[in-house]
C-alpha cells in the first residue's frame, strides 16, 4: 500500500485508498462520520500503511485525551483546521 502515489484512486467499497485520502478523512473516520463504505476503506487504509499508522494512532490519542479533559464539548472546524496547519508545517 505505501507505493500508492497521491493520484492513486480507490473506487470501489473494496479498493485501497491513497495516504492523501486517508488524511483528508482522518477526523470524520475517528469521529464516526463516514458512510460504511468510506469507514471500511480508511480503517483498512490506517491498519496498513506504515506511514499513515503512526499518524492515525497520535490523532485517536489526542482526540482521547481532550475529550477525556472535557476540552471536545463540540466539534470545532477552527481547531481543527489550525491542529492540522500545525502537523503539516513540522
Amino acid at each position: 500500500m505505501n507505493d500508492r502515489g497521491p493520484d492513486d484512486r480507490g473506487e470501489g467499497e473494496g479498493e485501497q485508498i491513497s495516504c492523501q485520502e486517508a488524511v483528508e478523512r482522518v477526523y470524520e473516520f475517528l469521529d464516526g462520520e463516514l458512510d460504511p463504505g468510506w469507514t471500511e476503506r480508511v480503517r483498512r487504509h490506517a491498519e496498513l500503511c506504515e506511514r499513515c499508522t503512526p499518524h492515525f494512532e497520535f490523532e485517536r490519542a489526542f482526540l482521547e485525551h481532550v475529550r477525556k479533559k472535557g476540552l471536545a464539548r463540540e466539534r470545532s472546524e477552527l481547531l481543527e483546521r489550525r491542529i492540522r496547519e500545525a502537523l503539516e508545517g513540522e
